[in-house]
């Protein structure tokens, strides 16, 4: 059997496997700065670590208010986002920083597209198309709202569904309404908030 072997003995039968191991924060540094750290630098919504100090990128441990949670990402585009986000609350602008965390990747004859969070505990759901068929986006709803959307070869769906994850739908957005057909655009009842 080809698979994935858990801690507890189960083994999960895969075909493919995709591994994402992230990083350590470097924060080592700062053990004596007074800072509050715990996974990264500690920030509130605005990126700001203690008066007059803010992080960004890889390193920021912060609330997103979009989300409720605290988060740290290692997205490319994050750091860029955030460190402008940053340097604007610097010079005054009291401004959170509530992104809709995104990252996209090819691997070789794939496209890989995800939006939001996907949070241990999330109920994920085929949307549209199949993963035996090669293209299929998925959603993820966690405490009533969409909060995620990935994409398998399906970067037009996935980027109709992000909508969703913006405007924090309710997940009977999808449990409510019959799955589309494989390759259906979803129905218009799927991109509408409450």
């Amino acid at each position: 059997m080809t698979g994935v072997d858990l801690g507890d003995g189960t083994t999960l039968p895969a075909d493919v496997v995709v591994l994402a191991l992230g990083s350590t924060p470097a924060t080592d540094w700062l053990t004596d700065s007074g800072l509050n750290l715990g996974n990264g630098v500690v920030c509130d919504a605005r990126c700001e670590a203690a008066p007059g100090i803010y992080a960004a990128g890889d390193v920021a441990s912060w609330h997103n208010p979009h989300f409720g949670t605290r988060m740290r990402l290692e997205h490319r585009m994050n750091a860029t986002e955030q460190a402008m986000a940053a340097a604007g609350n610097l010079l005054g602008d009291a401004t959170p920083f509530a992104p809709v965390p995104y990252f996209w990747t090819d691997q070789y004859d794939v496209k890989i597209q995800a939006y939001g969070i996907f949070p241990p505990g999330a109920d994920p759901l085929i949307v549209d198309g199949a993963p035996s068929d090669g293209h299929f986006t998925a959603a993820y709803g966690h405490h009533g709202i969409v909060v995620g959307v990935l994409g398998w070869n399906s970067p037009r769906q996935t980027r109709t569904l992000r909508r969703l994850v913006v405007e924090r739908a309710p997940w009977t957005a999808f449990t409510a309404t019959p799955t589309p057909t494989p390759r259906h655009t979803p129905t218009p009842a799927l991109h509408s908030a409450p």
